[in-house]
């Protein structure tokens, strides 16, 4: 993440975080970040029939919640006004065989993504 952002700082003219990489490299629509979300779990072997990009907000949430960041950081973070939207849906248990974020770090990218995808 630390490389992105370093690499990216001078095309990210907006506080938004991701951006295309096609000139004029400008802010990203949210169905642009879930296809690229749905194509890298694809590609890293994830059974989509199981998770979806979606999962990914309870995944990492969670594994914020575990590694003891604050939960107004993750409210905000989030974009939740309410703790009960994260702890009714979205904390979940991060241990286990067959947990989302286990199941996507242990399981590695085989192809580089292609010029099609990264649009």
């Amino acid at each position: 993440m630390l490389e992105y952002l370093d690499r990216t700082a001078a095309l990210r003219k907006s506080t938004q975080l991701f951006i295309s990489t096609l000139a004029p490299h400008g802010p990203i629509s949210r169905d642009t970040l879930s296809r690229w979300i749905k194509d890298t779990l694809i590609k890293s072997g994830i059974d989509m029939s199981i998770f979806t990009p979606h999962s990914t907000r309870s995944a990492s949430t969670s594994a914020a919640a575990k590694g003891r960041v604050p939960l107004s950081t993750i409210l905000k973070t989030a974009g939740w006004s309410n703790a009960n939207t994260f702890n009714n849906y979205y904390k979940k248990c991060i241990n286990g065989d067959t947990n989302f974020s286990k199941t996507l770090l242990s399981t590695s990218v085989k192809t580089p993504l292609s010029q099609e995808d990264s649009d």
